[in-house]
Formats: structure tokens, C-alpha cells, sequence
């Protein structure tokens, strides 16, 4: 039999499991929830990672001949921020492998930034930037050395994520309501998406027990469009999400002193895939600071780096 290779991309929304050939050729692929312990704790971290593990292995069809082995695994997790986390991931996850009864000699466990940041770019250097739910840069120089910027989550950082955009869109729709700011379009567009009244049965929502981090998010899509259509506050806060973004950026390039170096930006996440407007203001900005950088948005899943990174390892 080839050799196998698992590879695992665990997140705060959900974990997917990819089992490859020695090529790279997917024989099996599973989801679950969240992987990243942060957020649901140990056990819920166990469970979803077992889960796709398992899904994986079902639709490989390897399970019908008694796989025990899989020859090296990545698992590429959120939430290994320190060394503290570190020690608990590397828990947690052994135990889901000693729950799936599986043996893996290379087991290799690490954040998923630099997992997919190594997928791309190998050992050259590079700079990953992720705007999505939250934020984060992570850099790599070349020679060893990883640095990072943001990441730090909703309650204290994510600057420039959609989940950022959407709580200043709803602090400067609060602030309309007391008079502090010109009532504009982006009220309307905002109580429509979430098919409710008035500014106040927006501020019931957001205290109240269906506020979801996704569903902030999700207000990316309205700030933009009220962008578009001439408003003002909504272009005053996309313009500072991708200032954010910028110094995340210039802050892990300056760290790993690879400014006038030849490097890959890879950008991914919703909003810089999605959005052009954020995206052409931070390669713009980028490119005033460091202009030998090639500038590329994924296109692909994450999990695809992922393998790429551990089918280098295996060569």
C-alpha cells in the first residue's frame, strides 16, 4: 500500500481531515465543528477531530481493510498561541489518535498560519495574512524564524476581520440613534439584513443570547454595499480595517527584516477574497513599504496547503 498522509486543518468554525496518497491524491475527505480548544473546549476539540478523522477514513473505504497506520499526519490547529497551548493541543490530540486506534509515526502539530504559510512557500520567505471571521499575519524569513501580528481574538483584537467591521458598523449605527452620527444608509442596510425594526431591536440582539461572532461577521457584506452606494461611515470603517490590516502586515515584514527581500504575500480569508476594495488598499499599502513582493490571493482551500506542507516534509 502507499504511503499515507492525514492531513487535519482545525479552526474556530470547523475542522476538516483530508487522508492523501504518497502524491497527494485524496482518498478520503471529513468535516466536523471546531477544533480549536479555545472555543469549545478539550472534549469538544476531541470530538470534532475524531469525527472527521472518521468521516475521512469511511469514505476512503481504508477502513474496510483494518487501517491502523497512517504513515505521518499534520495537524494544522488554531489556538496554539503558546507554549501553554502547545502542550495542550499536543494532549488532545494524541488522545483523539489513540481514540481512532491509529498509529502515526510523524505526527507534526503546529499553528495552522504556519502550516498553510510553509504549504505555499516552502522554506523561502513569505508572509501569510488572514482576514476572515478574525485577523492574523504570519511571517516567515526564510531562515527559520516565524513571527506573527494579531490573532488575538474577538474580545481583544482581529482588527480589520468581519467580525470586526461588522461591530464598529453596529457601534456607529448605536451612535446614530443617540444622535452622536448623521443617520445613513448603512442603519437600513443593517436592520434589513437581520429583518428587524429599529436601531433598538438591534441593540436587543446584540445582547441577547443569539448573538453569534458569525452573524457580526456577516455584516461585512452591508458595510460594503453601503460603500458602494456613497456612505460615508461605511467607507470611513472599511478604510481603517485595511489600515489595520497594513500594520499587521508591516509589522510581522519589519520583524523578520525581509522588507527589501523577494517574498509571497498570500492573502486569504472572506473579506480579502472577497472584498477588492480592502484588498487593493492593503496591497497598495504593501507595496509602498516592500515593492519586491509578489502579491497572491488564494485561491484554494487551506487543507490544500496543508498537505502540500506535509508531502514536503515527506520528501
Amino acid at each position: 500500500m502507499s504511503k499515507l498522509l492525514l492531513a487535519v486543518d482545525g479552526g474556530a468554525t470547523k475542522t476538516i481531515a483530508v487522508i492523501t496518497d504518497a502524491k497527494g491524491a485524496i482518498l478520503g475527505r471529513g468535516k466536523a465543528g471546531s477544533s480549536n480548544y479555545q472555543v469549545v473546549g478539550e472534549l469538544g476539540a476531541v470530538q470534532a477531530l475524531t469525527k472527521s478523522i472518521q468521516e475521512a477514513l469511511d469514505e476512503s473505504g481504508l477502513n474496510e481493510k483494518s487501517l491502523t497506520r497512517i504513515d505521518k499526519a499534520v495537524f494544522a490547529l488554531a489556538g496554539i498561541d503558546t507554549s501553554m497551548d502547545e502542550r495542550t493541543v499536543k494532549g488532545f490530540v494524541r488522545k483523539a489518535v489513540q481514540q481512532l486506534s491509529l498509529t502515526i509515526p510523524e505526527l507534526i502539530i503546529e499553528n495552522d498560519c504556519q502550516s498553510a504559510l510553509l504549504g505555499v512557500t516552502q522554506d523561502k520567505p513569505g508572509v501569510l495574512l488572514i482576514a476572515g471571521t478574525g485577523s492574523i499575519a504570519f511571517a516567515h524569513d526564510g531562515r527559520g524564524t516565524f513571527v506573527r501580528a494579531g490573532g488575538w481574538g474577538h474580545r481583544v483584537g482581529d482588527e480589520g476581520s468581519g467580525y470586526w467591521i461588522g461591530k464598529e458598523a453596529i457601534r456607529s449605527v448605536l451612535k446614530m440613534l443617540d444622535g452622536r452620527e448623521k443617520n445613513t444608509i448603512l442603519a437600513r442596510l443593517i436592520l434589513e439584513h437581520f429583518q428587524i425594526a429599529s436601531i433598538e431591536d438591534l441593540y436587543n440582539w446584540v445582547y441577547s443570547v443569539e448573538y453569534t461572532v458569525d452573524d457580526v461577521s456577516a455584516l461585512t457584506q452591508s458595510v460594503e454595499k453601503a460603500r458602494e452606494l456613497g456612505d460615508e461611515v461605511s467607507k470611513s470603517i472599511l478604510d481603517s480595517a485595511a489600515e489595520e490590516l497594513g500594520q499587521l502586515l508591516l509589522t510581522v515584514i519589519q520583524k523578520t527584516d525581509i522588507v527589501n527581500d523577494e517574498f509571497d504575500l498570500i492573502l486569504q480569508g472572506g473579506v480579502l477574497q472577497h472584498n477588492q476594495y480592502i484588498r487593493e488598499k492593503v496591497k497598495l499599502r504593501i507595496k509602498e513599504q516592500a515593492e519586491q513582493v509578489k502579491v497572491v490571493t488564494a485561491k484554494e482551500e487551506p487543507i490544500f496547503y496543508i498537505i502540500n506542507r506535509g508531502l514536503a516534509i515527506t520528501e
